[in-house]
């Protein structure tokens, strides 16, 4: 068995402190747990299963997660995709992810779905803030739903020049897309959080906007 460490981290400065004992409600992980058909076996072992509201492990840091996808806009329970992402993005990630297993992973990736099941790996739990690993559900909701990645990223991708991984435009309406999408409307919108989360991802948005399209979207969010 793969044994991995958890890294140094700031709960305060990623939100966890905030989103964690909000998300350590047993109604909602019995729903989470069971709408996203988690994996059993893979969060042991370290990964939370016995102490689910410790938000120094991966477990609490995904429900905080999900918890920020939906109950982030002001009426959250309508969830209609003639709304914005706020409301939608929720919708749309109860349809479409299942099978949620933890990883360590080795450090390429923060979450990768297979036709099957999305493996959430160290980078997810740690490098993202609360309403980064939303929009990574988000994301990787976007690949259960058909849309795989079809172009490498750039020559001035921060990403990896040439690696592949990159949406080809923003009118492809790929992973990348509704990625930046969510983040968008959390910083422009997002209820029951703080101005640094949202201007962080604004920030996260906008590196993605320079970084993940083979052709640039040709805009910035201000």
């Amino acid at each position: 068995m793969t044994t991995c460490t958890v890294p140094a981290h700031d709960n305060n400065a990623s939100g966890d402190s905030l989103y964690g004992p909000r998300a350590c409600w047993q109604d909602f992980i019995n729903w989470c747990w069971t709408t996203h058909s988690f994996d059993y076996d893979s969060w042991h072992h370290g990964f939370g299963y016995e102490d689910c509201c410790n938000i120094d492990l991966p477990m609490s840091r995904t429900f905080g997660a999900f918890w920020l996808l939906n109950y982030s806009a002001e009426d959250y329970n309508n969830d209609d995709y003639s709304n914005n992402m706020l409301h939608w993005g929720r919708h749309y990630v109860r349809d479409e992810m299942h099978d949620v297993q933890a990883k360590c992973g080795d450090g390429t990736f923060n979450a990768y779905t297979f036709s099957s099941h999305v493996e959430l790996y160290l980078p997810f739990f740690y490098q993202l803030d609360v309403v980064g690993r939303a929009a990574t559900l988000v994301h990787e909701s976007r690949h259960f739903g058909g849309k795989p990645h079809d172009a490498n990223f750039p020559s001035w991708s921060a990403l990896g020049p040439g690696k592949s991984g990159a949406d080809s435009s923003w009118d492809y309406h790929g992973a990348w897309m509704f990625d930046v999408l969510y983040l968008w409307w959390f910083y422009a919108a997002g209820a029951r959080t703080t101005t640094a989360l949202q201007q962080s991802a604004k920030q996260r948005a906008n590196f993605l906007l320079d970084n993940a399209f083979a052709t640039s979207p040709g805009f910035t969010i201000a």
